[in-house]
C-alpha cells in the first residue's frame, strides 16, 4: 500500500531557538510578570516579592533549572528533525468548537443568536455525523440563557443529545465551575484539570486563574497558555514574539505551579493579527505558519520530539462559502500531507463566534476528500493478473462490468455526498440543484434522523444539577 505524504525541515535553527530562550530568560530577569490582585497575595506567600515597579522577576538560574527539569521529564529528545507520527494514524478526526454565541441560519442566510433551541438542533446534527469522524462537544453557547449558566446548560445539552457529550466543557465562569464539575462526575468524566489563561504582554490574571486557585484541591493538573499576537500584544518580529510568549508562559507556569502545588502543562504560542481590522486572522497563511513554529518552539523548550503538521482550521469568514472552504481546505490539505490527523473548529466561522450547520457539512466533505488524498492506495502489480484482465476487458469492450471493478471501485475512488461529479447536461436534467440546496436539505435530514437518548438514571442526575444551577446562576 502506498500513501501520499510530504516532509519538511524545521523552520527554526537550533541557534535561533537558543537565542529565543536567552531572550525569554532576560525578559523574566529584567521585566518580569505583573500579577492580578486575585493571586498577588498568594505569590507573595510563597516567598516572592515584587520589584519597585510592582512586577515579579525571576532569577535566570531559577528559569534554567525549571527548563532543565522539563526537558529531563521528556527525555531530552529535541532535534531539529521532525518525528513522523507513530502508529497507524490513518483516520482523520475533526472537532467542533464550543465557543460560538451566534449561529448561521441556512434557511434565511442570517447570523442570529445561538438560542438553546438552536443549540439542541446543532448538537443533534453533530451527533448524527459522529460516524464520519466528527468528535462532538456542544458547538456553541445558548445566548438566551444567563451568561454564567451558559456553560452548564451547554454541557447538559451535549450530554443529553450526543453520544460523545460526556466530555467536560470549559466552565468559563468561577460560579459555574462547581456545577460543571458535578455534572462531569455524574457523567463519568470527572474534571481533572483546568486551564489558566494569562494576558499578553506579561500579565498573569483573570477569571481562569481565580477558578484554578479555588479548585486546586480537586484537580490533578493545570494548563497554562495565552494568545499573544505578533504586532499587537507582542513584537512584530516573529522570533521576538515567540521570546515574549515563552517568557510569559514559563513565568506563569512557575508561579501557578507554586500556588497550586500541581503539575503544570504549558504551551508557547503566537497568533496573527490584522492591525487594519484589529482582529486575529485564522485561516491565513500566517496562522498556519505560526502553528508550525509553535510546535517546534514547544518541542525545544520541553525537550520533546515534534511532529511536522498542524490542524487549526478556523476562518474569519462570516458566512459559509468560498473563503471559508478555501481557507479550511488549504490548511487541512497541508496539515494532512505533513501527517496531522486531528483538525479543530469544523463548522465554525467568524474566528469562533459563529456556528454554521451548512459549513459543517462542507467541512465534513473537505475532510473526506483529504482523507482519500492521504489514504492508502494499492499499487501491487501482477503481470499474470494484468494479462488476464486485459483479455477479459478487450473481449467485453470495457472494464466497467468486471468483477474486480465492482469489488474495488469504492476503495479506489472517493464518492462525495455534496460535491458535483456529473456533466452539465446531467446536472441540468436533474433540476440544476445547487450544493447549497443539497446541504440545507441534508441538515434537516440529519437533525430529523437523530435518535440518541441518555440513560434515564444519568439523565435524572444531570437534570437535577441543571435545576440547581438555574436557581443560582443568574446575572
Amino acid at each position: 500500500m502506498a500513501r501520499l505524504a510530504v516532509s519538511r525541515k524545521a523552520l527554526f535553527s537550533i541557534s535561533q531557538l537558543r537565542e529565543i530562550e536567552r531572550a525569554a530568560i532576560r525578559i523574566l530577569e529584567e521585566v518580569g510578570l505583573r500579577v492580578g490582585e486575585e493571586a498577588r497575595g498568594e505569590v507573595e506567600r510563597h516567598g516572592r516579592k515584587p520589584n519597585s515597579a510592582g512586577r515579579f522577576v525571576f532569577r535566570g538560574a531559577e528559569v534554567r533549572k525549571f527548563l532543565k527539569a522539563e526537558r529531563l521529564r521528556a527525555g531530552n529528545r529535541f532535534s531539529v528533525e521532525p518525528v513522523r507520527p507513530g502508529g497507524r494514524r490513518d483516520r482523520i478526526e475533526v472537532y467542533v468548537a464550543q465557543y460560538p454565541t451566534f449561529v448561521h441560519d441556512p434557511l434565511t442566510d442570517e447570523i442570529v443568536p445561538f438560542t438553546h433551541e438552536r443549540l439542541v438542533e446543532a448538537v443533534k446534527l453533530v451527533d448524527a455525523l459522529a460516524s464520519r469522524g466528527l468528535v462532538t462537544s456542544p458547538p456553541g453557547n445558548p445566548a438566551d440563557a444567563p451568561s454564567k449558566l451558559q456553560p452548564v446548560l451547554a454541557y447538559w445539552t451535549a450530554a443529553t443529545y450526543s453520544r460523545q457529550g460526556r466530555r467536560p466543557v470549559d466552565p468559563k465562569w468561577f460560579e459555574a465551575v462547581p456545577y460543571v464539575m458535578e455534572m462531569a462526575d455524574a457523567l463519568g468524566s470527572p474534571v481533572k484539570g483546568l486551564p489558566v489563561y494569562f494576558f499578553s504582554p506579561l500579565y498573569l490574571s483573570g477569571e481562569s486563574l481565580k477558578v484554578v486557585l479555588a479548585m486546586k484541591d480537586r484537580l490533578e493538573g493545570v494548563s497554562v497558555n495565552g494568545m499573544p499576537t505578533a504586532g499587537a500584544a507582542a513584537s512584530i518580529r516573529v522570533a521576538d514574539a515567540f521570546a515574549l510568549s515563552a517568557a510569559e508562559t514559563i513565568g506563569s507556569a512557575i508561579l501557578v505551579g507554586e500556588m497550586t502545588g500541581l503539575p503544570v502543562w504549558w504551551s508557547v504560542n503566537v497568533y496573527p493579527v490584522d492591525l487594519r481590522a484589529l482582529a486575529m486572522i485564522y485561516g491565513s497563511p500566517e496562522s498556519f505558519l505560526f502553528n508550525l513554529m509553535s510546535i517546534e518552539v514547544n518541542a525545544y523548550f520541553h525537550g520533546s520530539g515534534w511532529e511536522p503538521g498542524a490542524g487549526n482550521i478556523h476562518t474569519n469568514a462570516k458566512l459559509p462559502g468560498a473563503q471559508a472552504c478555501a481557507e479550511k481546505a488549504g490548511v487541512m490539505v497541508a496539515g494532512a500531507l505533513l501527517g496531522e490527523r486531528y483538525f479543530g473548529a469544523v463548522g465554525t466561522l467568524g474566528l469562533d463566534e459563529i456556528f454554521s450547520p451548512e459549513q459543517l457539512l462542507y467541512d465534513m466533505e473537505i475532510k473526506d476528500q483529504v482523507q482519500r488524498l492521504v489514504g492508502e492506495t494499492d499499487l501491487s502489480a501482477d503481470a499474470e493478473r494484468c494479462l488476464a484482465e486485459a483479455r477479459e476487458g478487450v473481449e467485453a469492450g470495457s472494464f466497467a462490468g468486471m468483477e474486480s471493478t465492482r469489488e474495488l471501485y469504492r476503495s479506489v475512488y472517493w464518492h462525495p455526498e455534496l460535491f458535483e461529479r456529473d456533466f452539465l447536461g446531467t446536472w441540468k436534467g436533474a433540476g440544476s440543484r445547487t450544493i447549497r440546496n443539497k446541504a440545507k436539505s441534508k441538515v434537516r435530514e440529519l437533525v430529523a434522523s437523530h435518535s440518541y437518548r441518555l440513560d434515564a438514571s444519568t439523565q435524572k442526575s444531570i437534570d437535577g444539577i441543571l435545576a440547581r444551577a438555574r436557581k443560582v446562576l443568574t446575572d
